[in-house]
């Protein structure tokens, strides 16, 4: 097989993982209702198996965001699949041998140390194996996050129905055989194609990876890294509990509060597309800035105006307009301010996602059970402008 044709697989499997990741975990919140309906358990146990996935990120971050330079990275890919898949699948079959919430929570343990791993690799790889196209291929790989997160609440009521608990196993069943597949594809199309990569010398790049903690000594990598956590812990907060909210705050139906967080990473793709065409009228700051606070307005009037439901879609399509940029914005600007570390530079965005993982789920879970659905909702709004604020300004 031709070197264009294995690159061309190589990178047909980073879409898919990637894919495949973002419907796992954006499952999550359109699933929630089944959910605890199934485990018998309420808002807060619930948004726990999001914070214990993120211990098991948190782990994997700092071990790979320390040493990830040593790996063969398209084999830590692939990886993360397996474990990814193999957890899944075993939750998905968790109405044959019998409902346990502490089974429920180890399995989403080892999925979240799988699903990181994904993430914690794919831009690396990417870097290496395509350095001249990495600025076009980067953001088409989040695209196709974005793609798996926006398919995900349409993908779970097609196969839950709330009526009947033990269906919230089918979407772990399903996406963990598409994982354990694409696991061995990769794996495959990785072992082929490693004499072609930096892969096929990874002692010579055991030297550049000797300090890796060195960027985390300057007081900007740790102003990234609180910018990143407050605003994914909106974005956390959103996936996880948005459909929840439009089911008991604005009377919305099953299948059409799913389609909120559809229709919030629908917003989010499009931009993934025309992000480079605003790069080259704004700074990435500057923008990063302007969205924020503007999409944090916006979902304000979402959550305080009795609108209609064609209004209310179209403001939380525009929110995710906005924000779909701001995640691979933060890696280019972590990068940008440590352009000999960018492996560790990027580790700054995955702590972020890991720590908001853990701490946003069940603190809004809490607060819904506690003060109610609307004040958990505003005060993860309230994380935006800070994010803002937090970002380092040179």
């Amino acid at each position: 097989m031709s070197r264009l044709w294995l690159r061309r697989l190589l990178l047909a499997g980073c879409f898919v993982s990637f894919i495949l990741y973002a419907v796992y975990f954006n499952s999550f919140g359109t699933n929630a209702q089944a959910t605890m309906a199934y485990l018998e358990i309420d808002e807060t146990a619930n948004g726990l198996i999001m914070t214990v996935q993120a211990v098991g990120c948190m782990a994997v971050t700092i071990l790979l965001g320390l040493w990830g330079e040593r790996l063969h990275k398209i084999r830590g890919i692939a990886a993360g699949l397996l474990v990814m898949g193999a957890a899944g699948l075993a939750i998905g079959l968790m109405p044959l041998y019998g409902r346990s919430y502490p089974v429920m929570l180890a399995l989403s343990l080892l999925a979240g140390v799988g699903y990181i791993t994904i993430d914690l690799l794919m831009n690396s790889v990417i870097a290496d194996v395509f350095p001249q196209r990495k600025e076009q291929l980067l953001p088409y790989v989040h695209a196709f996050y974005g793609i798996g997160a926006m398919l995900a609440p349409v993908f779970v009521t097609a196969v839950v129905n709330p009526d009947q608990p033990e269906s919230f196993a089918l979407p772990y069943a399903i996406t963990g055989i598409g994982a354990l597949l694409c696991a061995v594809a990769l794996g495959a199309v990785g072992t082929v194609i490693t004499p072609d990569t930096p892969y096929a010398h990874l002692r010579e790049q055991q030297s550049a990876s000797s300090h890796p903690a060195e960027i985390f000594r300057q007081g900007k990598a740790w102003l990234f890294l609180l910018s990143g956590f407050l605003y994914l812990c909106f974005q956390t907060g959103i996936t996880t509990w948005l459909p929840r909210y439009c089911t008991q705050v604005r009377g919305d139906d099953f299948q059409t509060a799913g389609l909120s967080v559809t229709i919030y990473f629908l917003g989010a793709l499009v931009m993934r597309f025309l992000s480079p065409i605003v790069y080259r009228h704004m700074s990435v700051g500057r923008f990063y800035r302007l969205s924020l606070l503007t999409s944090a307005a916006l979902f304000l009037v979402f959550l305080l105006l009795p609108l209609p439901t064609p209004a209310a879609w179209a403001l939380v399509a525009v929110v995710g307009l906005l924000q779909g940029a701001t995640v691979p914005g933060l890696v280019i600007l972590c990068c940008d301010a440590f352009p000999t570390r960018t492996a560790s530079a990027s580790s700054i965005v995955v702590f972020g996602v890991s720590l908001a993982a853990m701490a946003a789920p069940p603190v809004m879970g809490a607060l819904m059970t506690g003060a109610g659905y609307q004040e958990a909702m505003l005060l993860s709004t309230l994380c935006l402008p800070l994010a803002v604020w937090a970002l380092p300004r040179k």
